[in-house]
């Protein structure tokens, strides 16, 4: 069947085809015997490596869930903050004061734009020069800055997404600004952006593992100091490491397509891609300064 776009192939092209799916999976199945070919000749398939993970008496499960604690822990209270100071930026950025715009337009810029290794580092390393606080603290500031600005730019997005009736509707019906954005527009933005903003947030988590740069005992620095020990199987224990981030990560992003799904049948919202990475979060960014620039155009004259 061939739409209006594209048509069906023909027999070489599907003959071409076929021989590209067997060719790719030949190439990936070389590769995967490839990978088990160097971890056992590496010795990485002796028994004694997974001794460890199989006797629970050591007491390594628990060492390593109180850093899968730890993590979950810097994840939640920067979510918080993040969440909160990346709300108030996005309401700062579409306010009609041209102040605020600016400041915040500074804020979401500098920090969407600097590595968040670097926030990290500065949030330790650069703060304890005058403060003394914890790696937790440091890592909480080093996620709160560069996540805040990303969910800023979501939220401004999300809100100007929303079409010009919305608001007209309010101010036919008398409401101020800050009326109209409390009853109208932020509750139906917030129910649409919810998918992305979980994203963004499973992001977060999985940007705890950058805590073991500063020596915050999280996850992945447990299952290194536990590689450390006798018999030294790294690769197991960051494998381990990667399971147990798996797992977290994985039920985030169920719960956002579950969200996601939810909103979709409720209330008709739209899908709107906005938590795999920074060019989306840029991509919507730019939309929503197009959209801004051509509301604030005058209209042109009608002569005659």
């Amino acid at each position: 069947m061939s739409s209006v776009l594209t048509e069906d192939l023909g027999p070489r092209g599907r003959h071409r085809v076929q021989i590209a799916n067997w060719i790719s999976l030949l190439a990936v199945l070389a590769i995967v015997a490839f990978v088990i070919y160097r971890i056992a000749v590496t010795g990485n398939f002796a028994p004694e490596l997974y001794e460890q993970f199989v006797n629970l008496d050591e007491g390594w499960l628990e060492f390593v869930i109180a850093g899968l604690g730890n993590t979950i822990k810097a994840a939640l209270i920067a979510m918080v903050f993040a969440t909160a100071i990346g709300f108030f930026f996005a309401l700062a950025r579409i306010a009609r004061n041209p102040i605020s715009r600016a400041l915040a337009r500074v804020y979401i810029d500098v920090f969407r734009s600097i590595p968040l290794l670097l926030l990290i580092l500065f949030g330790f390393f650069g703060i304890q020069q005058f403060f003394d606080i914890s790696q937790l603290i440091g890592l909480i500031i080093g996620l709160t800055l560069y996540n805040s600005a990303v969910l800023a730019e979501i939220f401004r997005a999300g809100i100007l997404s929303l079409s010009k009736g919305q608001s007209e509707a309010a101010s036919s019906l008398g409401m101020t600004y800050w009326q109209s954005m409390q009853l109208v527009i932020l509750p139906q933005a917030v129910r649409r952006m919810t998918p992305a903003i979980v994203a963004q947030l499973a992001t977060l988590t999985k940007d705890t593992s950058l805590g073991f740069v500063i020596g915050y005992e999280e996850a992945l620095r447990r299952a290194g100091a536990l590689a450390q020990a006798p018999p030294s199987n790294q690769l197991q224990a960051f494998v381990f490491a990667g399971i147990l981030y798996f797992i977290v990560i994985f039920a985030l992003a169920r719960f956002a397509r579950r969200l996601e799904v939810q909103q979709r049948r409720k209330y008709g919202a739209g899908k709107m891609e906005a938590g795999a990475g920074l060019e989306d979060i840029e991509a919507l960014g730019e939309e929503a300064d197009e959209d801004e620039m051509a509301a604030r155009e005058p209209e042109p004259a009608v002569s005659g």
